[in-house]
């Protein structure tokens, strides 16, 4: 599965702006069933994001992130994609290898009962400090981890650091280091209310510098932007994962 240069996210909610994310031409769509939707609506919103991807097969990777473990909402939003046309599930906040399990396990279940046409394949995000530490063995604990995700606004919360600068760069550095020693690629996140698409794409090309390949996107204009930025990356086997 090729690694995506730019994953829009669509809030799981908000289902009425999903040709506008199309027809920005992300590689990657992301359907958001954690932040971007309030506890009060988690349910609604994932009968909505599955019934949408039974029923639809899109161009573009199909990504669901789902809500972390220990949100209470995990195996619901598993058990939901039974048929559904998914590429890929990101898991949010992973800490251990043992996140990594429970969604493997669960994954396995749904396409043994027959409910997914091929292997869906995991992108763990790492946002704290002990995700960090254990990135490369959740890198490693399934075959079907995909890339690992770096989550810096919840990472730069939960630990103080700034948002941008040494401290932000180390961490970034150190993920794509362990994604290389595990033979994957490394995705960036990219800032709440980055809407300047000058600063954006000169993030793209920090990261791009760092090692990344491939970068998340809250707005469609940015899209082109990371597209071009991360196609000039060659996409080498290493970063091909069957």
């Amino acid at each position: 599965m090729t690694i995506p240069r730019s994953k829009l996210f669509i809030a799981g909610d908000r289902l009425d702006r999903l040709g506008d994310a199309v027809a920005a031409g992300p590689d990657a769509l992301s359907f958001d069933l954690e932040d971007a939707v309030a506890e009060t609506g988690k349910a609604s919103a994932r009968q909505a994001v599955a019934d949408t991807l039974r029923a639809t097969r899109l161009a573009a990777q199909v990504w669901v992130r789902i809500n972390g473990v220990g949100s209470g909402h995990t195996v619901a939003d598993i058990l939901s994609l039974a048929g559904a046309h998914v590429d890929v599930v990101n898991l949010p906040k992973v800490e251990a290898p043992a996140d990594i399990l429970l969604v493997e396990q669960l994954l396995r279940h749904i396409e043994q009962s027959g409910g997914s046409a091929r292997p869906i394949r995991i992108v763990p995000t790492i946002e704290s400090a002990r995700g960090l530490r254990n990135a490369l063995s959740i890198a490693l604990a399934a075959p079907r981890v995909l890339a690992l995700q770096l989550g810096g606004g919840d990472l730069s919360q939960s630990t103080g650091m700034a948002r941008q600068g040494a401290g932000m760069d180390m961490v970034r550095a150190t993920l794509c280091l362990a994604a290389a020693e595990a033979g994957m690629a490394a995705l960036d996140s990219t800032p709440h209310g980055l809407d300047d698409l000058l600063a954006f794409e000169a993030d793209a090309l920090h990261a791009r510098a760092l090692g990344f390949r491939g970068k998340s996107c809250m707005h469609n204009a940015q899209v082109a932007v990371a597209n071009k930025v991360f196609g000039v990356v060659p996409q080498t086997a290493a970063l091909q994962v069957p």
